[in-house]
């Protein structure tokens, strides 16, 4: 049994990261920024942009805390950053030597065909810049560690139920109006939130001493097109609207000049018009080859019932 620190505890693919590894047997101590439901067992209740101290001993950090929602690009980099350096000179400072960061599959940018770990990464947008700088920091900083396990895992496009994506998919679709930029025909590589914690896991019983990179995605790359169709079919709602670019590019920046004057969250911006529109296939042979990760669901067609359970239609 592993002590395990998991930062992000509260947040969509934390909360399954800290479900598997308790039904494991490791003992978590979960750190969330703003408790949901009232304080829990092993929970620490803390702003990682501060600095902190006094923590449970730990052998591994799992590092999935990022920025919050409705932060502008250099708000979120900076926090990101803060977090970042605050975890590591904890660590250090505590002597911990094994760890496992959640970066993303952005970090490569325009994928042509499918990408391995020894891809080139040319991130082009924001959210990628930030992943790839955060991985460069934990590599730099907890290289110098004698016998150290870091592992970078960059993670494909999370799915699930009670996931973001799901819930606003499975709204608009219900509500019988999605549109959506272009064709939808963007190569992307799924991966379902169990299976993300399942990689964690892996990489707790199986990596080896110094700095490994793996790519989590399920086996079977598809598209956009392929998935919000699918779960059309399901929910039997009308298909999304595909429309030219340029036209939903005018919706988002509408859509994210109204909501700031009505103080809400936009929902889609002109940053996560570029996240649909950014090729993503990657393989995950290195981590099925190095570390025996097996995913519960092979591909999103096997993840679809699943994730559109506990939906509220």
């Amino acid at each position: 049994m592993a002590t395990l620190l998991v930062t992000g505890a509260n947040g969509f693919i934390g909360r399954h990261v800290v479900s598997t590894a308790e039904k494991a047997g490791h003992c978590v101590t979960a750190m969330v920024r703003n408790p949901r439901l009232g304080s829990v067992p092993g929970m620490v209740r803390h702003d990682l942009r501060f600095p902190l101290e006094g923590l449970p001993p730990a052998d591994w950090i799992f590092h999935l805390a990022g920025g919050y929602a409705g932060a502008g690009r250099e708000e979120l980099f900076r926090a990101d950053s803060r977090m970042a350096e605050n975890i590591i000179d904890y660590g250090l400072k505590a002597g911990i030597k094994n760890w496992v960061i959640a970066s993303a599959a952005e970090v490569y940018g325009d994928v042509e065909g499918i990408a391995d770990e020894a891809a080139p990464t040319r991130p082009v947008i924001p959210y990628g810049r930030i992943k790839l700088d955060l991985e460069q920091r934990f590599a730099e900083r907890l290289a110098s560690l004698p016998g150290c396990r870091v592992v970078i895992l960059r993670i494909g496009e999370v799915y699930g139920s009670q996931g973001r994506l799901m819930t606003e998919l499975t709204t608009r679709l219900n509500r019988g109006f999605c549109p959506w930029p272009g064709s939808g025909r963007v190569a992307v590589s799924f991966v379902h939130a169990e299976d993300v914690a399942q990689a964690f896991l892996c990489a707790l019983e199986r990596a080896r001493p110094g700095i490994s990179i793996y790519n989590v995605v399920d086996d079977v790359p598809a598209s956009w097109h392929d998935f919000v169709c699918s779960a059309a079919l399901r929910l039997k709602a009308k298909p999304p609207l595909f429309l030219p670019v340029p036209l939903v590019y005018c919706y988002a920046l509408c859509g994210t000049f109204a909501c700031r004057l009505t103080h809400r969250e936009p929902v889609l911006t002109q940053h996560a018009l570029r996240l649909l529109m950014t090729p993503k296939a990657l393989s995950n042979s290195r981590l099925k080859y190095e570390l025996e990760f097996r995913p519960r669901y092979p591909s999103y067609a096997d993840g679809m019932e699943e994730a559109l359970s506990g939906l509220s239609h």
